[in-house]
C-alpha cells in the first residue's frame, strides 16, 4: 500500500519537481510532466474562477492530492476496486473530497445532474494496463464529453489528458473529428491542444 505520511508526500513532490525539470530540459516530450499538468489545471481554474474540480480516473490519487487545496469541492471517479478503496482511505480526512466508484462514462452523467455551478473537468479515465480497470470501453471519453457538453450550467472548463491518443483507435475519437463535434455543440468555445492536453473552454 502506498504511504501518505508527510515525509513520503514531500519525497513525492521532490521527485515530481525533478521530473518536471528534466521534461523542460528535454524539450517537453511525451508524456507531459505531472507538475506541468497541475499548473495547467491551476491556471485555468484561476482564469475561469472554477471552484469545483471533477476528475475521471483517480488512479493513485496524485492529482487530487495536488489540487485539493485549490477548490471548494473535489470529485474523482475510479473504476478499479483497489484504487478506489485506497483513495477513500487516503482522503478520508478531507471532507470536501469525494471519491466515487464506477465507470465514469456512467457515473459522471449522474454526478453532474445535480451540479449547479461551473466546474473544471480533468478527464483522464482510461484503461492503461497494470492496476487499472477496463469498463465497457477502453476509454469512456465520448460519453464523458457528451454529458459535460450537454450540461445546462454555463462556464465549464474541460481539460482532457493524453491528446496523442486521439487517433480513432481503442475507443478514442480522432482528434479533428472531436474538434468538429465539440465546436458544433459549443460554437462559442475554444478547442486547443498544448502539452498533450486538450483544452475546451469559453474565451476569457
Amino acid at each position: 500500500m502506498p504511504r501518505y505520511d508527510p515525509v513520503s508526500l514531500w519525497l513525492a513532490r521532490f521527485r515530481q519537481r525533478r521530473k518536471y525539470d528534466r521534461w523542460l530540459r528535454d524539450g517537453k516530450p511525451y508524456p507531459t510532466a505531472h507538475l506541468a499538468k497541475q499548473g495547467v489545471i491551476r491556471d485555468f481554474a484561476r482564469r475561469h474562477g472554477s471552484r469545483v474540480f471533477i476528475e475521471t480516473g483517480t488512479h493513485m490519487g496524485t492529482m487530487v492530492e495536488a489540487v485539493k487545496r485549490d477548490f471548494d469541492a473535489v470529485y474523482s471517479i475510479e473504476l478499479a476496486d483497489p484504487l478506489y478503496a485506497d483513495a477513500v482511505r487516503r482522503f478520508r480526512k478531507d471532507p470536501h473530497v469525494h471519491i466515487l466508484h464506477g465507470d465514469s462514462g456512467k457515473v459522471l452523467p449522474e454526478l453532474i445532474r445535480g451540479l449547479t455551478r461551473p466546474a473544471l473537468f480533468w478527464l483522464d479515465g482510461h484503461y492503461s494496463g497494470g492496476v487499472t480497470a477496463c469498463g465497457d470501453k477502453e476509454t469512456p471519453i465520448s460519453e464523458e464529453l457528451n454529458a459535460v457538453l450537454a450540461h445546462p450550467v454555463p462556464g465549464h472548463v474541460i481539460l482532457i489528458d493524453d491528446a496523442r491518443c486521439f487517433t480513432g483507435a481503442a475507443d478514442y475519437p480522432e482528434l479533428e473529428a472531436l474538434r468538429r463535434s465539440v465546436l458544433e455543440a459549443r460554437p462559442d468555445h475554444r478547442f486547443e491542444v498544448a502539452d498533450d492536453i486538450i483544452r475546451i473552454h469559453k474565451p476569457v
